[in-house]
């Protein structure tokens, strides 16, 4: 799976744990058309939005706020 596939599939699961597009375009502080582009492929998703993606599937059905994360990128 290349990466962009991998970063759709995210977004993907981030929306089915959310209840949808809409809640995860919310949720992500982005307008829903944004997501529909990412899952799509028309644009790539920056690194925060998958990031955060990350987050909801990691936190699954217990995700009721947005919180602050730290990730360190080592280059």
């Amino acid at each position: 799976m290349d990466t962009q596939a991998r970063h759709e599939w995210v977004i993907r699961e981030a929306a089915g744990v959310l209840g949808g597009r809409e809640l995860l375009s919310a949720y992500l502080g982005v307008e829903p058309a944004q997501v529909a582009r990412w899952l799509c492929g028309i644009e790539p998703v920056p690194l925060p939005a998958f990031m955060s993606a990350l987050d909801v599937i990691a936190d699954g059905p217990f995700v009721n706020r947005r919180q602050i994360r730290v990730a360190a990128i080592k280059t």
